[in-house]
């Protein structure tokens, strides 16, 4: 049991450490910061028209611009709506 609460800590920070490490401002990530983020740590790279559709989903807009919140980026990786 000790084993499975350890390696459940470590998720969790690593979203955090990886969220932090490409937010400019360390509070939302911008549209090309999150696909630097995707392409650089999950190897995944879509077209503009995925991307788009992903900020509009998941996005807050803030002074008029879509961004991912650190909320929104947590709630990613939860069921059933992660991506």
């Amino acid at each position: 049991m000790y084993n499975y609460m350890k390696s459940k800590t470590f998720k969790k920070s690593k979203k955090q450490k990886l969220f932090f490490k490409y937010s400019k401002n360390n509070e939302y990530l911008i549209e090309k910061e999150i696909v630097l983020l995707m392409k650089k740590e999950f190897k995944l790279s879509y077209n503009k028209h995925i991307i788009k559709s992903l900020m509009n989903i998941w996005g807050t807009k803030i002074n008029n611009k879509l961004v991912i919140t650190f909320d929104s980026y947590l709630k990613m990786f939860q069921k059933p709506d992660r991506f």
